[in-house]
Formats: structure tokens, C-alpha cells, sequence
């Protein structure tokens, strides 16, 4: 008797559909798996007997073969364990062949036979839609994660009884106690999802996030080029001494990333439940990421790889912030690993006989101080030499520079602006409005487009919506010339000045949104125009 049931399993940020066929004989009593299974998988066979054996029912003594397919593909992980128990508990399921046909099991068993929650759960439930599978059995703890999947009926299930239980429910009864749970597991991560966020006020009855920009007193052209940054998904490097509010600014830029839409929200929730990080009670990530690595990081741990072909932290941060303190005090071969991510906006893990990309569309945010010390260009005296300056500043190379859309100078604050008696008092929420707005245009603008920002036109898309008047034009023939810019720089220009338009509401590229654009590259210059 040759029972067959459907399995998943992970593969990058994939789901892939197993085949598992049980066979159960005569014989000399054995269970055996094959079909290039892990270790995991392995030993999935004492967790399914115990589980069996735990929920009441009798473990059949007799010779059992689990053929895993496609068997050239290895098997990881105890995602085939409630699958496994299913064959060999066939009959004990009053339900047809073709229900099984239509149904994924996936689950990893405790012992005790409770089903316990697994990563990349709704990855693997994403890629069944268009496939014939009508219903997925998952840990009631996942359940959340893939409540918002639409085309697919989604069963939480506890334990081993209650799978059992339910598959052997007419259908109607069936509908009904799913709908029970549902409604169960939903409450309770309502309760769980109550926000906490202690919001501060000014004066005025303003509400401040944690890290907001009406904290960061002077430089006023620091927040308009991070305003800048946000509202077309530029890549912003800043440049200062220690202590100027580098660090502070980017922080506060975390909280006015706009809003994710909902298949960019399935999209990082993906990421995030592949690489077991996703908070299973709390759902879908409604946030966007914001990743700050230490540049302690190894090349691994920053763009993903090694045995299992794990996430590194540029695929965390995709559709959301790469924040990198103190660049160049990361090593270098690191630095330069990101040319790819930041230009395709993926990256290609290679692994033995296989090829797994992951997506990488970050907006990379930058700080360094601008030599060894930090003091140069500051108040205070610089102690480093000339040849520690240039070492220092070589270790972020002309490619990466020129991967950069926005330089900004971070200078020491006045007094004025310490003191609180300046005139800038804009909250977060202030631009927060601004970025919206801009980001509104682009949507309207792009709707026809597979992208969604300024940030990502190519040069058709540049030619077609880029329109300049004549003073526009001549100006930015005139730095063409002049400043040498290679054509990646020609074209971030005037996707800047675009973004500067959007934010004035300008249907056409004007020579104040030209000026503007190229002003952000003066620190640039002062900083690393030898090299």
C-alpha cells in the first residue's frame, strides 16, 4: 500500500513542493527514508513514532519506506514531519485521495505530537498560488504570517489530534471550527499588537517619535538632504567630526520611511520568515526594515552565503534602510561587495551546483568622520597625518562613490541652535507630510512601471520624464564639462533634481532643482575628489 501526501520545503526564499510517498509493507518491522535526506529529515523518524504513539493511536509495526521526490534535491529541515505522519496514519483519514492531492502539510513534531512553528513558512504558502494546492495544514503560531495571503485556504492546526480531527470533519463542520480558530489566533495577536510607543509632545501639542528630527538642532541642510533621500529612495553618504548628530539624523530618518504596500509587506515578511526572524505573533511586518551592521560584520553575515545560503543583512534591509555607521571602518572587501546590490538591487548567491538570488533593494545610508582622528575640517586640532587621511578615505573606493546619490557635510552646531533659540523647530511628522507628497507624484508618475521611485529610472525613463527647461539644460551642460561626471553621476544628478521638482511640485526640472542637485556632491568634492 503506497499512500502519498504533499510536503514543502525551503529552498533561498523559495517554497518548493515535495512529493512524499509512504509505502507500508510486510516485512521485518523497520522505517526508512529516502530520497537524499538531511540529517533533520533523518531524524524526523523517532519525532513522528513518539508522536504517533503520544496522540493515542498505534505505531504500525510493519516496513516503512518514505521516498522523498525530486530525489535529487537535498532535504532540510523538519518541515516534512507532519507530511510523514500523514501517510503513515492514511488510514485513519476519512477523507478522499484527491483532498490530500489538493492539501500541503507542513509542521515540525514535538514528541508530545504538538505541531511546533517553522521559518519561512509563508515563503514556501506564497509559492503554491497558481499551483493546484487548495489548502495548506500549518502551525496555528504561523498562522498570522500568512493570514494575509489571498487564493489559498489557510489551516492552523495545534497538534496531531486536532489535524486529524479536522480532516475527518464533514465539510461544513470543518469550515466552521477552522473559522473558530482563526478568529482565536487573531484576538490574541490583536492583544499582542497593542502599541507601547511612548510618544513625546513640544509645547505645542506636536507629537515627537523617539528619534525625531526636532531633537537635531542646526544643520538645516543636513535634514533637507535626508528629506531628499527619503522622498526619492537616494543613497546619501554624511560626512563630519564626532558628535555633530550623524548618527542621531540617521536614526531619525527610520521613522519617516513611508508607508510599505501590501505586497511589499508580503515581500520583507517573506525575507524575514526565511531567515527565522520573523515574529510569528505579531503577523506580517507592516514596518519598513532599517538594518545598522557593525563594522566588526563579516562578508557572510553582510551579503548572505555560506552552507545553508543564509540572508545576509542586505537582503534584510530590502525595501527599507542599510544603515552603515563609520563606513570606512568597515573592511574593504566588504564595502566594495555591496557594488552589486546597490546597482541591480539583488544579490546571487552561487553554492555548489546551485544559484539562489535574493532581493536587495536598500536605500544605503551612510556616515564617516573625515579622517582617522574625526577632528578634521572641526573646531578642535586634527592629529593625523596627510598619508593616514589618504588611507583612510581610499578604503571607500571611486565605484562605491559613485553609487552614492547625496553627500552631505554634517558641521558642529551654533550655539543659537544648542540653546533652542533657533528658528528650526520641524518635527519628523513636518517631513514626514513633505515625503508623502513627493512619493504620491512618483506613484502616480511610475503606475504603469515596474518601479516606484525616482531612484530606480533608467535612462529611457530619464528621457521620458525628466523634462528640463532651457536654463536647466545649460546649466547641467556646464558642470558635465566642467566637473568630468561619469555617466552614473550625470544620470543620479538629474534623478535628484527630479526628486527636488517633486518636493515643489514642479512638473518640469527647473536650474534652482539642477543647482541644488549638484550642491549635495561639495563634500564629494573636498572629500574624495583624488581619488
Amino acid at each position: 500500500m503506497i499512500n502519498k501526501v504533499k510536503a514543502g520545503m525551503i529552498l533561498g526564499i523559495e517554497g518548493r513542493i515535495i512529493d512524499v510517498e509512504i509505502d507500508i509493507g510486510k516485512g521485518m518491522p523497520c522505517f526508512s527514508i529516502v530520497g537524499l535526506a538531511g540529517t533533520e529529515v533523518k531524524e524526523s523518524k523517532e519525532r513522528v513514532r513518539s508522536a504517533i504513539t503520544n496522540s493515542g493511536y498505534d505505531f504500525p509495526l510493519k516496513r516503512i519506506v518514505v521516498n522523498l521526490s525530486p530525489a535529487d534535491l537535498k532535504k532540510d529541515g523538519a518541515y516534512l514531519d507532519l507530511a510523514i505522519l500523514m501517510g503513515i496514519m492514511r488510514g485513519k483519514l476519512k477523507v478522499s485521495d484527491s483532498f490530500l492531492e489538493e492539501s500541503l502539510f507542513l509542521g515540525e513534531l514535538s514528541l508530545d505530537a504538538n505541531i511546533k512553528p517553522m521559518r519561512g513558512i509563508i515563503a514556501i504558502a506564497l509559492s503554491m498560488l497558481g499551483s493546484k494546492i487548495k489548502r495548506i495544514f500549518v502551525p496555528a503560531d504561523n498562522y498570522m504570517e500568512c493570514s494575509a495571503i489571498d487564493g489559498i485556504d489557510i489551516v492552523p492546526i495545534s497538534s496531531v489530534k486536532e489535524a486529524i480531527g479536522i480532516i475527518n470533519m464533514k465539510e461544513k463542520d470543518r469550515k466552521s471550527h477552522i473559522d473558530k480558530l482563526v478568529s482565536k489566533i487573531v484576538t490574541e495577536s490583536e492583544d499582542f499588537n497593542q502599541s507601547d510607543r511612548s510618544f513625546r509632545y513640544t509645547s505645542d501639542g506636536k507629537k515627537l517619535f523617539d528619534e525625531d528630527f526636532y531633537d537635531i538642532r542646526g544643520n538645516k541642510l543636513a535634514k533637507r538632504c535626508a528629506l531628499i533621500s527619503l522622498a526619492g529612495n537616494h543613497n546619501m553618504l554624511m560626512v563630519g567630526p564626532p558628535g555633530t548628530g550623524k548618527t542621531m539624523l540617521a536614526k531619525a530618518m527610520k521613522n519617516m520611511l513611508p508607508k510599505m504596500s501590501d505586497n511589499e509587506s508580503l515581500e520583507v515578511s517573506k525575507i524575514y520568515s526565511a531567515a527565522g526572524k520573523l515574529d510569528t505573533k505579531r503577523g506580517l511586518i507592516s514596518t519598513r526594515p532599517f538594518r545598522q551592521p557593525h563594522h566588526t560584520t563579516t562578508k557572510i553575515a553582510m551579503i548572505g552565503g555560506g552552507a545553508n545560503s543564509s540572508l545576509g543583512e542586505i537582503s534584510l534591509s530590502h525595501k527599507g534602510i542599510l544603515f552603515l555607521d563609520e563606513m570606512a571602518e568597515f573592511p574593504k572587501p566588504i564595502i566594495e561587495c555591496l557594488r552589486q546590490p546597490i546597482e541591480d538591487g539583488f544579490i546571487n548567491i552561487s553554492r555548489l551546483n546551485r544559484s539562489i538570488r535574493y532581493p536587495a533593494e536598500f536605500l544605503l545610508l551612510a556616515t564617516m568622520n573625515p579622517c582617522p582622528c574625526g577632528y578634521l575640517s572641526s573646531s578642535r586640532p586634527c592629529s593625523c597625518r596627510q598619508y593616514e587621511i589618504d588611507r583612510y578615505r581610499s578604503k571607500i573606493s571611486g565605484p562605491i562613490l559613485d553609487r552614492i546619490d547625496l553627500y552631505c557635510e554634517i558641521v558642529e552646531a551654533d550655539y543659537s541652535d544648542i540653546s533652542g533659540n533657533s528658528s528650526d523647530n520641524k518635527t519628523s511628522s513636518d517631513y514626514i507630510d513633505d515625503i508623502n507628497r513627493a512619493r504620491d507624484i512618483q506613484a502616480d508618475r511610475f503606475k504603469d512601471l515596474n518601479i516606484n521611485t525616482n531612484s530606480q529610472m533608467k535612462p529611457e525613463d530619464i528621457r521620458v520624464y525628466c523634462q528640463m527647461d532651457k536654463s536647466a539644460e545649460n546649466i547641467l551642460q556646464l558642470v558635465y564639462n566642467k566637473y568630468k561626471l561619469s555617466n552614473r553621476s550625470y544620470m543620479k544628478l538629474i534623478k535628484i533634481a527630479r526628486t527636488i521638482a517633486d518636493l515643489d511640485e514642479s512638473h518640469t526640472i527647473k536650474e534652482d532643482h539642477i543647482l541644488e542637485a549638484f550642491s549635495y556632491r561639495k563634500a564629494y568634492y573636498k572629500y574624495f575628489c583624488d581619488y
